[in-house]
Order: C-alpha cells, then sequence, then structure tokens
C-alpha cells in the first residue's frame, strides 16, 4: 500500500532494483502548466543521489521521452491537467486511468503529440512492461507568466510527498491522499 508514513529511506531506493523515472512536463512561460517542471527541479536535489531514479525536467518534449520511458520500470509523470476540479487539487492516476482521463486530449498543431500519445508509442515500440503514475495537477491560470499560481504553488509540496510514496510502493491504487482534496 502507498502511504506517506512508508517514504523509503536513501539506501532502500539505492539498493532497489527497478529504474524510476520522474518526468516533469510543461510550458514555464505559461504559469500553471510549468507545475511539472517546477516540481521536478524540487525534486532533482533530493534524488540526486539515487542511481536508480532519474529526474528529467522535459518541458514540452513528446516523442524525446521515449527512451526515458522505455528505460524505466516506472514512470512517474507531473503535469498539471484538466480533471474539473478545483485549482491546486492533486490526482494520481495511473496505467489504463491516464488513457482513460485523458482521452479527449488534443493538441493544437500536427507537430504536438500528446503525453498519452508518447506513452503508447513507447510500449507499443519498446513491447516491454513498465508502470506509469501521472500525478495530476488542476491549474488555475494557463496565461503568459512564469509564476505558478498561489492554489497551485501551495500544491508543490503534497506533489512531492506523492512522489517520493510512489518510490516506495508500487500499490498506486490503494493509496487515497489527503492532497486530493483542494490544495487551499
Amino acid at each position: 500500500m502507498l502511504s506517506l508514513e512508508t517514504t523509503p529511506t536513501i539506501d532502500q531506493i539505492k539498493n532497489a532494483a527497478k529504474r524510476y523515472a520522474i518526468i516533469g512536463v510543461g510550458n514555464l512561460l505559461q504559469r500553471d502548466d510549468g507545475v511539472g517542471v517546477h516540481a521536478v527541479r524540487a525534486l532533482q536535489p533530493l534524488l540526486k543521489s539515487y542511481s536508480n531514479v532519474s529526474c528529467i525536467d522535459a518541458g514540452t518534449l513528446s516523442y524525446e521521452l521515449l527512451e526515458w520511458v522505455a528505460s524505466s520500470d516506472h514512470t512517474i509523470v507531473i503535469d498539471a491537467a484538466y480533471m474539473r476540479c478545483s485549482p491546486g487539487t492533486v490526482r494520481v492516476f495511473e496505467d489504463e486511468a491516464i488513457a482513460d482521463q485523458f482521452k479527449q486530449a488534443t493538441t493544437h498543431s500536427v507537430h504536438q503529440i500528446t503525453l498519452r500519445d508518447t506513452l503508447l508509442t513507447s510500449q507499443t515500440l519498446y513491447s516491454k512492461p513498465f508502470a506509469v503514475t501521472l500525478i495530476g495537477v488542476e491549474p488555475e491560470a494557463i496565461e503568459w507568466g512564469t509564476s505558478l499560481s498561489p492554489k497551485v504553488n501551495a500544491a508543490l509540496s503534497s506533489i512531492i510527498d506523492i512522489a517520493f510514496a510512489c518510490l516506495s510502493s508500487d500499490d498506486i491504487q490503494a493509496y487515497k491522499p489527503a492532497t486530493q482534496k483542494d490544495a487551499r
């Protein structure tokens, strides 16, 4: 069971057989859209000594992420997500729930692909089983600017706690975080 009370020690993570990729996605110039990048930048110094955990500031990359996803046993993606919740709400999705939640995702250009497309392509190309967890954060402000809105900024500590909890367990479905409430 995934629990914040079972946050792993450095030795437990270093000695784990699994490889993890924590990918922060988003555009830093679009305020809350950059929450994934802000979160990964906060996680990088905390996880730099973990040889089996890679923190990737992906920005708006798409197909470039395929090898990161394929080379890990468990990919944790942090991104802004429209979930019809109050701004700052944090939710955790796993594997098929990601596809279900974001099947309507669209792009603005034929040169862009969605996160869902990236994950499906990686599974198809590499034919390797791996787990995917999405930590989604309901944005408040997707507009020009580089700072997070107060509600999304307040959710950063919860996002970091959830990312650490994901490293300690693969049973994400059993986890019902208090952070699913609005982070106000």
